[in-house]
């Protein structure tokens, strides 16, 4: 197997991962509430990648800047995975994971207010086709557009914000530095969330954390959905470009909905499918040009 089919197919495993993450949390905070989940995934995830750094002896490089930077998008994700974890208590796992993907689509509208940059009209028509394609997806319900569903929005918008600064601030620095900063802040913000809103003893409690599903949502979460697939990504960017990592990374909440289905019995309502289908429309367009899908499909043909 050629290099390019092995970097896709590694994509599509992180796609995959992410995908399933959604389930195996919803499950989790059921047990373990949200704020200490997060704590111990983020704590684990910076954990593995303080290790790899060490056994890989890779120097990283820290600075007043790296830490400033880092602080400040690691308080993005922070915000972002709250309100999606929170989401997932309100919602279905299928919602969350559509809505969470419009951060794709957020992301011009963002960057046209942040950075100055145009907002091309086939960007714009993936933006209005998606909010579309949101309202079927969330009038679907029994309650339109509830509680978890506008959590999810709002994590969707953080995710999006750190899309765009992180664009800015990669070029910048380091990136395992810049990304392990990151994730300690996460974990930081996280354990004070803990120490002001939850009991923070059901992170020591060893029932709690030896749960079956608590276990396979950390590891899941933590290991393979946060410092492998950093790593996968990171090394398949080598060999395929950004067009296809783009079109492969949108199959991640059909991964989700195909998950919750199998397992929670969860099923999208007629309106509800035309809606993610608007959806992921809306994501290509805003994400990648029409004229390098071609291209992508032309060189997979041969």
């Amino acid at each position: 197997m050629n290099t390019t089919k092995l970097a896709s197919l590694g994509v599509l495993f992180v796609a995959f991962i992410w995908g399933i993450e959604f389930v195996l949390i919803h499950n989790a905070i059921s047990i373990l509430e949200p704020h200490s989940f997060n704590v111990i995934r983020f704590g684990v995830a910076s954990l593995a990648i303080v290790l790899c750094l060490c056994y890989q002896k890779k120097r990283s490089y820290f600075n007043l800047r790296t830490f400033k930077h880092g602080c400040f998008l690691g308080l993005l994700l922070y915000l972002g995975f709250t309100f999606q974890t929170f989401g997932l208590l309100y919602t279905t796992v299928s919602n969350c994971a559509f809505i969470t993907s419009l951060s794709v689509v957020l992301v011009p509208i963002i960057a046209l207010f942040i950075l100055g940059d145009n907002l091309h009209i086939q960007k714009f028509t993936g933006v209005v086709l998606a909010a579309a394609g949101l309202y079927f997806l969330t009038a679907a319900g029994e309650v339109p557009f509830n509680t978890g569903d506008s959590l999810t929005l709002v994590g969707a918008a953080m995710f999006a914000l750190h899309i765009v600064y992180t664009g800015k601030y990669s070029r910048k620095h380091e990136v395992m530095s810049l990304t392990l900063v990151q994730l300690g802040t996460v974990t930081v913000l996280s354990l004070c969330s803990v120490l002001i809103a939850e009991d923070w003893r059901l992170l020591v409690d060893i029932r709690i954390i030896a749960e079956p599903s608590v276990l396979w949502a950390m590891f899941v979460a933590s290991i393979l959905g946060t410092s492998l697939a950093l790593f996968v990504q990171t090394q398949a960017q080598n060999y395929i470009s950004s067009t296809r990592v783009a079109l492969i990374f949108s199959l991640e909440p059909i991964f989700a909905s195909l998950t919750a289905f199998f397992i929670l019995n969860e099923q999208l309502p007629a309106a509800g499918s035309v809606g993610a289908a608007m959806i992921l429309t809306g994501i290509f367009l805003a994400e990648v040009p029409l004229t390098k899908i071609k291209a992508v499909l032309l060189a997979e043909g041969k």
